[in-house]
């Protein structure tokens, strides 16, 4: 599953009409689908921190992939997060280095997700 390889420890911008407002974070964890059961299933997990550093809470994403088609397709439309925040961003992933950097600064840690 190369394509869901920049959603491996990613980071990205949350953006609207050109103004960063947030991070978006993402992980790659794998499950065994009762669908499925002798093939594991990609999971995919997002956590944003908004421009304040206020966290939402982790959302998840699988098969068939709601959030990641919106992400690699260059926005995200989420309804899951808090109420002044739900809806559409423009989503941008930031290079694996900057992402790394990010990731520290923010203080994002594999039990944020």
């Amino acid at each position: 599953m190369a394509w869901l390889e920049p959603f491996r420890d990613g980071v990205g911008e949350l953006s609207r009409e050109g103004e960063v407002l947030g991070h978006l974070a993402s992980v790659v964890t794998w499950f065994w689908s009762p669908f499925s059961p002798h093939r594991r299933q990609a999971w995919v997990w997002l956590v944003a921190v908004w421009a304040d550093r206020t966290r939402e809470g982790s959302i998840e994403d699988y098969p068939p992939w709601s959030y990641v088609l919106e992400m690699t397709q260059g926005f995200i439309e989420c309804d899951e997060w808090s109420i002044e925040r739900r809806g559409r961003y423009e989503f941008r992933w930031l290079r694996t280095d900057r992402a790394a950097e990010l990731r520290a600064a923010l203080a994002i840690e594999p039990r944020d997700f």
